[in-house]
This record gives C-alpha cells, structure tokens and sequence, in this order.
C-alpha cells in the first residue's frame, strides 16, 4: 500500500511540477500578446498621426494652388496698359499697349493678351 501512496505522491509532485511549467508558459505568452497589442496600438498612432499630417499637408497645398490660380485669373483678367519700348535691331521705338493691341488676331494682341506670362525688362 505504499507504494501506491508513494506512486500517488510522486504522480502529485509531476503534475503540480507540469502544471507550474504550464502556467509559466501561458503567463509568458500572455505577455507576449500584451507587447503585440501594445506594438499594435502604437502603429495605429503614428499611422492615424502621419495620415492628419498627411491631409493638412494636401489641405495646404490645396489653398496654396487655389491661391495661385486666383492671381493668375486676376493678372490675367487685368488688362495691360501703359508704355512699351521695343528694341529692333538696336533702335529703339516707344509705343503704347493700345497701339500694339488695337489690331485683333495679331502677335501682340495676343502677347498682351494675359495669356502668357509677360517679363518686365529693367532696361
């Protein structure tokens, strides 16, 4: 009879010694799920930080083209008046815009037009 009592108690002591090592290797996955989770959480931050950093940037760049466009719309829109030295072949001859322009269909109708953008020489 002891020796089933010793059997018993040796059967004990491999189980609690099997169940401890168990639950060490659920305790230590369980950890492991928790970094998972928290690695997890924390790309959902940046990702959810760098996608609001991403539309401000498209929101700004957005304005900054409409703001563009509307001072080409107005420079082009404001008719271009006042005097013009022309350089051909080394002489120079001055004549006003509404001369150049008054002509339709021609070159400088349509330079003056506010269709391209016109470079004011400092000469």
């Amino acid at each position: 009879m002891e020796s089933n009592l010793d059997t018993i108690s040796d059967n004990t002591k491999q189980l609690r010694t099997h169940f401890e090592k168990v639950c060490e290797d659920i305790i230590s996955k369980l950890n492991e799920y928790i970094d998972y989770i928290r690695n997890t959480e924390e790309l959902c931050d940046q990702a959810i930080q760098f996608n609001d950093d991403l539309e401000n940037k498209l929101v700004n760049a957005f304005n900054k083209e409409k703001k563009c466009k509307d001072i080409k719309l107005k420079l082009s829109a404001t008719p271009i008046k006042g005097k013009v030295i022309l350089d051909v072949g080394g002489h120079k001859y001055t004549t006003s815009v509404d001369t150049l322009t008054r002509e339709q269909n021609t070159f400088f109708a349509a330079l003056f037009s506010g269709r391209w953008e016109l470079q004011i020489d400092p000469d």
